[in-house]
């Protein structure tokens, strides 16, 4: 049988991954955002320009 201290322990362990791997998530998204952002800023002033 899991002594009780050993099943506390992997529940924090399983808690502490859970919160790392939603923030992995988390940074993705935003780094993948930032991207697209540049992205259509650029094809922006591409367009601006070309009617000039």
């Amino acid at each position: 049988m899991i002594d009780t201290n050993t099943l506390v322990l992997y529940v924090i362990l399983g808690a502490v991954l859970g919160i790392v791997w939603s923030l992995r998530k988390i940074y993705t998204l935003e780094r993948n955002i930032a991207v697209l952002d540049i992205k259509i800023e650029r094809l922006l002033e591409h367009k601006y320009k070309r009617k000039k």
